[in-house]
């Protein structure tokens, strides 16, 4: 990145992927006033434009189609894999969809929420959020931005995952840390009759 490069022209480099960073992290005052990161406090017809394609993508996202999450997701930038399957009322952070990635044969469930950027009182932060091939994201859970969860991994119900997850692990609890992936057994149930 340019040092004398302002937070703008740095986050765009960012967005356009012409760092290798995974999290674009920058000062500003507090989120109540214009920081110049919010595409809300642009010039008044990109505004309504960004408010018009937010609420496109979260109403479709409450929908239990899965063809229109997965065309409209790849249509405003983010990469989405083959075989993916998005769960109805799923929330993902329509504000800056270029910044995931969804790998083949990912499972996402029923509410749960990506966020891709956050605003701290003094500080802005974005993130690349990668679920990799095979990961299962239970229900009601949460990925922060900058987190990569890894290949054949699980995410459970409920958990707040801000760190990532490598491969073949699960991540609990809130907040989420890394366990075991728990063996299936493939033995019949015991009848009882």
């Amino acid at each position: 990145m340019n040092p004398q490069a302002t937070g703008q022209e740095k986050f765009q480099e960012f967005l356009s992927g012409k760092t290798a960073e995974r999290v674009f992290s920058w000062p500003t005052g507090h989120p109540s006033r214009p920081t110049g990161f919010c595409l809300c406090h642009r010039f008044y017809p990109a505004t309504l434009w960004f408010y018009l394609k937010s609420a496109l993508l979260l109403t479709v996202l409450k929908l239990p189609f899965n063809s229109p999450k997965v065309v409209l997701l790849r249509w405003y930038g983010a990469r989405v894999g083959r075989d993916v399957l998005i769960s109805t009322d799923v929330w993902i952070d329509p504000t800056f969809p270029q910044l995931l990635t969804i790998e083949d044969e990912v499972m996402v469930g029923v509410g749960a929420k990506i966020f891709l950027h956050l605003f701290n009182p003094d500080h802005f932060k974005a993130g690349r959020v990668t679920l990799r091939k095979g990961v299962i994201v239970g229900a009601c859970s949460l990925i922060g931005p900058g987190v990569e969860i890894g290949e054949d991994a699980v995410v459970a119900a409920g958990a707040v995952v801000g760190r990532d997850v490598p491969a073949g692990k699960t991540a609990i609890g809130n907040p989420a840390r890394v366990v075991p992936l728990s063996s299936h057994h493939t033995e019949e149930p015991e009848s009882h009759e």
